[in-house]
């Protein structure tokens, strides 16, 4: 069966019934950059996805096997149909009333709504589709929303392509009228396949964009196999504890086979291999006997294993915390590598494995320590000082040595990146100031590059060590999110 729990997410159920395996479910969150695969269980828990995501306190969703599959956080938008709420109209009055275009209203304000079907609203309800927000009126944006989104009613899509000089540049399930080219298509299937195809074939044809050379691609590539090497040791330690975790229940069923076969052990006979009790319940409790050993001498053995799975379900757990911060640790300084700019930065990076104790200390002459690089100072114009931490060792000093509990606290969240500090010292910070440093953030991250990265800010009090954790990893609280492209903002004053 295919399932899409909200039509205005970009989220689809496949669910299968195998003969063998049960009920599992395919997850599909096709979201351009942060897109994922799931499978999951019957009961919702990952069983393997694309792209994990690992504890921390600026992860949005932890999305590891073993962990309850949760939908991304929701959009908090308006539908573009009547929800039957009171105030539906009212609040779609007041979207129509914000300043600048209607399109952009559109796109920013209803649930689903792309760029392209916000132009396509804008124009069905004014006839231009870059009118402003002012020109249209309440009766005629909502028909043409609840137009364009009735195929999800009624299954009367209409799809087709946009075409440009005879080639297809983009595709849509219903029809676009506010630019000419709309071709319509048998399915949507064929729409995307066409588009996708012609994107394709352009891109071959274009010409490449020579690559700027990595004068430490040599250096780089070093310690990027130490990396992977410390990775696949830490891997193989995580599989190893979900190996060892006992099952839910597990030593409560061994005391209670130990607690029935002493009082039952007159009743064993020698060579007896199963002993059938009617506790009461639906079925009978089967507990299954070695023949060679008295009962009350398996009964002790029972008591004992069910000892050893109670510490194994409070050690595995603390144990698989600590391994998954040494590989949250892991794509940290993975990124540290990439973003590394010269030959001291990636030297850094190789000592700071070192330390961890990760990989087995390799034999001979120790390396001399790194030189001390030291963390970006900037300034805003507004004149407001920024400090940027461009590697793990950086950020555990900006954040707990430089900064103070005032002070405004950036990271893009739930990946690896920098640590930002605004020295505001708790007073009020404009806006461009923020921004900036959360361009800084997501530009000193794993995102470099993204159109859209979230950044948490919360102010540096809110920061705390994780408790034996690795240089720069954190908890915060009091978080709120700033989105922003993961680029260096113009403007910015200063230098090392």
């Amino acid at each position: 069966a295919i399932v899409q729990p909200d039509p205005t997410e970009r989220i689809l159920h496949l669910v299968c019934d195998h003969a063998a395996h049960g009920v599992t479910t395919l997850i599909v969150e096709p979201m351009g950059r942060l897109s994922n695969l799931f499978l999951v269980n019957r009961n919702g828990t990952i069983l393997e996805c694309i792209h994990r995501v690992r504890p921390g306190d600026h992860a949005q969703r932890v999305l590891l096997p073993g962990k309850p599959y949760t939908p991304p956080p929701p959009q908090n938008r308006l539908p573009p149909w009547d929800d039957g709420s009171e105030d539906y109209y009212q609040r779609l009055q007041a979207l129509a009333a914000r300043p600048g275009k209607l399109w952009r209203a559109i796109a920013e304000g209803i649930a689903g709504a792309s760029p392209t079907l916000a132009r396509e609203a804008a124009w069905r309800a004014t006839g231009d589709a870059d009118a402003p927000a002012s020109a249209v009126t309440l009766p005629a944006l909502a028909q043409a929303l609840q137009e364009l989104w009735a195929p999800l009613a009624d299954g009367g899509w209409s799809p087709g392509v946009l075409e440009e000089q005879g080639r297809a540049i983009g595709y849509s399930a219903t029809p676009i009228h506010y630019r000419p080219g709309f071709a319509p298509r048998p399915s949507i299937s064929q729409a995307i396949e066409e588009a996708l195809a012609a994107r394709s074939s352009a891109a071959m044809l274009a010409p490449a964009s020579p690559q700027p050379r990595d004068g430490y691609a040599g250096l780089r590539a070093q310690v990027a196999a130490q990396l992977a090497r410390a990775r696949r040791r830490v891997e193989r330690q995580l599989a190893a504890l979900a190996h060892d975790m006992p099952d839910p229940g597990a030593a409560a069923r061994l005391r209670r086979e130990a607690e029935w076969l002493l009082a039952l052990a007159h009743q064993v006979t020698p060579g007896q291999r199963v002993l059938e009790i009617d506790t009461g319940e639906e079925d009978p409790l089967c507990i299954a006997l070695d023949p060679a050993l008295p009962a009350v001498e398996q009964a002790q053995r029972c008591f004992k294993r069910a000892g050893k799975l109670d510490r194994a379900a409070a050690f595995v757990p603390q144990r698989r915390a600590q391994v998954e911060q040494d590989l949250a640790f892991l794509d940290q300084l993975a990124t540290d590598l990439a973003l590394a700019e010269n030959q001291p930065q990636i030297a850094a990076v190789e000592a700071e494995l070192a330390a961890t104790r990760l990989l087995p200390p390799r034999s001979g002459r120790a390396k001399p320590a790194p030189p001390r690089i030291p963390y970006l100072r900037l300034h805003s114009p507004a004149g407001w000082e920024i400090a940027v931490g461009r590697n793990a060792r950086q950020n555990d000093h900006v954040t707990f040595q430089v900064a103070n509990a005032g002070d405004l606290w950036l990271h893009a969240r739930g990946i690896p990146g920098a640590h930002v500090v605004i020295r505001s010292g708790g007073q009020p910070v404009d806006e461009a100031t923020l921004r900036m440093a959360a361009q800084l953030a997501a530009y000193y991250s794993q995102r470099r590059g993204n159109r859209a990265v979230p950044v948490a800010v919360t102010a540096k009090r809110f920061v705390t060590r994780v408790p034996g954790g690795h240089p720069g990893q954190v908890h915060l609280r009091n978080d709120e999110t700033i989105t922003v492209p993961a680029e260096l903002p113009a403007g910015i004053i200063g230098g090392e």
